[in-house]
């Protein structure tokens, strides 16, 4: 009975705890801590919520619970009540303020972080765009020249560009594609890259591993085949380009080789060619530091190896 009835008198604080919350939580926290970053302003009002409250419990407890029923509220000191009028002040405002500010940050956090997945996607999209910029020029005068040495080389190599134009403008799009799907399509690229070349075992390309329900960035492995194709030595004996990927269940490796003329100065050595940075800006964003990417250049020969994590498809 006493307990039921303590609990009843309780009810009476319930709605100056709500407004001092309240004024704690839309007012003085959004204003002047979220906001102005005014702490002066925002003590002064704090404690002034706080007094005020305090002095309406402190009025209930003396002038109005005796009134109310034979339950008769003791008090050991004035001293003793207000401290534990502070301290339930503070669990209450203090919890609800938290609760306050934790919600205001995780916001900001999401908003933060949507913020920073579109401009990845954005960047993404823009470094895609600039991959194999003269891929096309070179394919295209190569296929000029076998119209009237092979038209069935010619109509082959026309078939074999159509399919690569179309899956760069289908799947670059995407922020994940099919593993198979990528490596066909640097093989259709790797085919129309021997047509520049008189011994078609100059180029060797191998894969190791299984490529079946696994995903990779789209277009992020080509800049580092074309630089090997396009800065190659033709008069280096063969295979003057050696390409071969290794694939596991937890990632994929890319190695490239390709001998180069020792005074050819214009070679993207460290990564500093567009193809080869745009390829590290890329693993940066997607990848963060979980990557490897390695460049290096021993006398007349130029090698890259690049290790990313895989993703699995669902079976």
């Amino acid at each position: 009975m006493g307990f039921s009835f303590e609990a009843f008198v309780n009810l009476l604080y319930i709605p100056f705890d709500i407004i001092a919350t309240y004024i704690f939580i839309e007012f003085l926290i959004p204003r002047y801590i979220l906001k102005n970053r005014n702490f002066l302003v925002f003590s002064i009002g704090a404690m002034v919520t706080f007094g005020l409250n305090i002095l309406v419990s402190q009025y209930i407890m003396y002038n109005i619970q005796p009134q109310i029923g034979f339950w008769t509220y003791k008090s050991s000191s004035i001293l003793s009540d207000v401290m534990k009028l502070i301290v339930n002040n503070l669990m209450i405002i203090g919890t609800a303020s938290a609760l306050k500010l934790f919600s205001y940050f995780y916001k900001i956090q999401l908003a933060h972080s949507e913020l920073q997945r579109k401009t990845v996607q954005s960047e993404l999209g823009i470094l895609r765009s600039q991959v194999n910029p003269h891929f096309l020029f070179n394919v295209l005068n190569n296929i000029d020249a076998l119209i009237f040495e092979d038209k069935e080389k010619a109509s082959n190599a026309i078939f074999l560009l159509s399919k690569i134009m179309r899956y760069m403008l289908q799947e670059s799009n995407h922020e994940k594609v099919n593993l198979e799907k990528e490596i066909n399509y640097i093989k259709d690229y790797l085919e129309l890259a021997k047509l520049s070349f008189s011994d078609p075992g100059f180029l060797r390309f191998a894969v190791k591993g299984s490529t079946n329900f696994k995903e990779v960035p789209p277009l992020l492995f080509i800049p580092i085949i074309e630089n090997a194709v396009k800065h190659c030595n033709k008069q280096a004996d063969t295979p003057g380009i050696e390409i071969e990927f290794n694939i596991t269940d937890d990632d994929i490796s890319l190695r490239t080789s390709n001998f180069v003329k020792r005074n050819d100065f214009k070679l993207p050595d460290s990564g500093t060619g567009t193809g080869l940075k745009n390829v590290e800006k890329r693993l940066k964003l997607m990848h963060d530091d979980n990557y490897t990417f390695d460049i290096n250049r021993n006398m007349d020969k130029f090698e890259v190896y690049l290790k990313v994590p895989l993703k699995t498809q669902p079976k």
